[in-house]
Order: C-alpha cells, then sequence, then structure tokens
C-alpha cells in the first residue's frame, strides 16, 4: 500500500509542478471573451511602454473599430443563445443531466458571453460618438482652412 501511496504523490507533484512553470498559467479558452478584442502590445516585457500611440487615431479609424467590435459583440451573442439552447435541450431531457451540473454551467457561460457583448457595445458606442466627434472637427476644419 505504502508504494503506491508514494506513486500517487509522485504523480500528483508532477502536476503540480507542470502548473506551476505553465507560461501561460490557463487554457486561452477559459479567458476572458473580449481579449481577443484587445490591442496586443508588440513590445518586450523588459522595454518602457510609451503613453502615447505613434500614430494618432482618426475618425474613419474609430468608426472602423466601433464597427469591428459590434461584429464580435454579434458573434458573442449568437455564441450565448446557442448556448442557452443547448440548456434548454438538457433541461428537456433531464436523464441526459440529471443533477443539472452541464445545463447550470452553460447558462454561466452563456451570461459571461452576454456580458461580455454588452461590453463591446459599449466600447462600440463610445468608438462611434468619438469618431463622429473627430470627423465633424475635421469638416469644420477643412471648411475654415
Amino acid at each position: 500500500m505504502r508504494p503506491l501511496g508514494y506513486v500517487l504523490m509522485g504523480i500528483l507533484g508532477g502536476i503540480g509542478m507542470m502548473n506551476l512553470f505553465q507560461d501561460a498559467g490557463h487554457l486561452p479558452s477559459m479567458g476572458s471573451p473580449i481579449s481577443y478584442a484587445m490591442p496586443v502590445s508588440t513590445q518586450s516585457p523588459g522595454q518602457a511602454q510609451d503613453t502615447k500611440d505613434p500614430i494618432p487615431w482618426n475618425g474613419e479609424d474609430l468608426l472602423e473599430m466601433a464597427q469591428i467590435y459590434d461584429q464580435q459583440a454579434d458573434q458573442l451573442q449568437s455564441e450565448a443563445v446557442k448556448l442557452e439552447q443547448r440548456a434548454i435541450n438538457l433541461a428537456e431531457k433531464p436523464h441526459m443531466d440529471p443533477k443539472g451540473f452541464t445545463r447550470t454551467g452553460f447558462m454561466h457561460i452563456a451570461a459571461s458571453r452576454w456580458k461580455a457583448a454588452r461590453e463591446l457595445r459599449e466600447l462600440a458606442v463610445m468608438h462611434r460618438s468619438e469618431g463622429e466627434r473627430l470627423l465633424a472637427l475635421e469638416k469644420v476644419g477643412g471648411n475654415q482652412g
């Protein structure tokens, strides 16, 4: 019995060590649903980050970004609807998920997708209004000059 305990402890210790030394720390699918919408820095971690953008955004860029955020929000909403439909299908067949764990998991994931879509919609509204403001300023500035 004692050798089995040593083997089991060795396996569990190895799994723990692998988890400690993983570079990402978690699976990308378990991360924030809107993490792929965020810009990725091209600087290495040792370099100091500049506080200003190398190229300022113009109104057209911001409107394009708002459209991208809307598309991503649409995708997240369709995923949420599919997950909710899967949960409803499991509710109609209680023998497939007797304790309801899978159904509850689907509903939690769907709720996180709805939340992420709502956040992306807010970003899109913010970018759209700022882009329209910048375009209006460019238009007024162009007419005066």
